[in-house]
């Protein structure tokens, strides 16, 4: 492949700053086998500097292309008109630029390309409902970093500040029960994607709501 303008090649996702064991929001861009492209956010796992894994549910564009070709581009972008648009419908051709066998998202600050090394299908039931899960384990092949570059989005740390804005939100609501639910809500959201140090922040939160609320039950009694 020859170089990208404005892009650099780095041998590791850790030049990325993609960690193991996090989850990454970034936009998946797949070819189907008539060359057409196609672009879904997708939470990327980072199982190794070289490794990712994908959970995809049946029925996705980017699934159906991915067992199709083997092939993909993992897009790092925090464009929120671009994950929009991804999401509510499907891009023009002018978003993507072709490349060899893959499809770049321009505007993407940085981005690498991936093949499938193994796919495992699941039933998995959850409070939405019953469906097949797909897992892809997949080689990364090539990383670019663009000059522009920001970091990978994970939504864990982004949950700990909105539950810290409700934190300091307690003593002042009339309705503590439903500053509690945003806080399981945003802690559910941290076991799931975040790393050690995210749910060492998210313990501290959940330990701190039940201090001050057992101060303020003693301060009702007296």
């Amino acid at each position: 492949m020859k170089p990208i303008k404005d892009y650099k090649e780095v041998e590791s996702l850790k030049s990325l700053k993609m960690e193991k064991g996090l989850l990454y929001e970034t936009i998946v861009t797949t070819l189907n086998p008539d060359g057409e492209g196609n672009a879904a956010p997708i939470g990327v796992i980072c199982k190794s500097p070289r490794e990712i894994i994908l959970y995809l549910y049946e029925g996705s564009h980017t699934l159906s292309n991915i067992l199709a070709t083997g092939n993909f581009t993992v897009n790092i972008t925090d464009d929120p008109i671009l994950f929009t648009e991804a999401t509510l419908g499907d891009l023009e051709d002018d978003y993507f630029t072709p490349y060899s066998d893959y499809l770049i998202l321009k505007g993407a600050s940085s981005f690498f390309t991936a093949t499938t090394k193994k796919v495992k299908s699941i039933k998995k039931r959850d409070r939405y409902g019953e469906s097949e899960l797909f897992i892809i384990t997949a080689a990364v092949k090539r990383i670019w970093k663009g000059k522009s570059f920001k970091e990978p989005l994970n939504r864990s740390i982004y949950a700990i500040i909105e539950s810290l804005i409700n934190y300091t939100r307690i003593n002042r609501a009339e309705n503590k029960e439903d500053i509690i639910n945003r806080i399981l809500e945003m802690k559910r959201v941290v076991d799931k994607v975040g790393g050690p140090r995210e749910k060492m922040a998210m313990k501290r939160i959940i330990d701190s709501v039940k201090i001050k609320l057992d101060q303020q039950s003693d301060v009702l009694q007296h």
